[in-house]
């Protein structure tokens, strides 16, 4: 057999690894703070001889950069204008979201749409009416009066950070967050949009679509060619 079959191989299940990670984005078009995934791919040459090469996918890269701020009017939502991540509380430790669209629990603490708590700088932010205002600087009032200050985070290598589920993490346990530049300001009633353009990952994905087909099809052509040869081989 040709082992030029398994070069062919590997690009296709790069194409299909690539459209699994374009699905997820479009998927998450319309979430709050959600940040596209790329896969970064390279080269890898086999170890005998070097004159084939073969495609891995060495990581994922999270694009961290702003979205755009969409204006929504409802006082629990807020956007992070910056660097930065809101702090959550979940039961496997602290989290990390730009998503920053709150509600409120049956015992007046502040969540998250996934019903986990939203840290303050000191614990859990407890409100005890509808009308409250949250200054540029994260300082939660309730009736005017200060109640907490909203706990942010940030991170010298964002890029480093992994997903799980709706929120980030970091990737090793050196990587430790800390306090967001002075530039970093807080707006209330807006929300951060995802940062996938969908006219973009649906022209990507047409494009690693067209490239998986040209790949299963060259695996096809080399294999009739070793089929040919074999039968023809076997007449002689």
């Amino acid at each position: 057999m040709d082992r030029g079959i398994y070069v062919a191989l590997s690009g296709a299940v790069l194409q299909e690894k690539r459209l699994e990670y374009l699905s997820d984005n479009l998927a998450n078009v319309n979430t709050a703070g959600y940040k596209k995934q790329k896969p970064v791919f390279e080269d890898a040459m086999p170890p005998a001889d070097g004159t084939r090469v073969f495609s891995v996918m060495s990581e994922v890269a999270t694009d961290m950069s702003q979205g755009t701020t969409e204006n929504t009017g409802r006082k629990l939502d807020v956007a992070i204008r910056g660097d930065g991540f809101f702090v959550v509380n979940t039961p496997a430790g602290q989290r990390y979201t730009r998503d920053g669209s709150f509600t409120v629990g049956t015992d007046g603490t502040l969540m998250t749409r996934e019903g986990f708590r939203v840290e303050g700088e000191g614990g859990a932010v407890r409100l005890t009416s509808p009308d409250i205002g949250i200054d540029a600087q994260g300082n939660v009032s309730d009736k005017g009066a200060s109640v907490a200050r909203l706990k942010l985070a940030a991170f010298n290598s964002p890029s480093a950070l992994v997903r799980e589920g709706s929120f980030y993490m970091p990737s090793s346990p050196e990587i430790q967050p800390v306090a967001p530049g002075t530039d970093t300001q807080i707006e209330q009633g807006m929300i951060e949009t995802s940062n996938v353009n969908a006219v973009r990952a649906m022209t990507t994905m047409i494009e690693a679509s067209r490239s998986y087909e040209t790949q299963t099809k060259m695996i096809q052509s080399i294999d009739d060619m070793t089929r040919k040869a074999i039968e023809e081989v076997g007449r002689v």
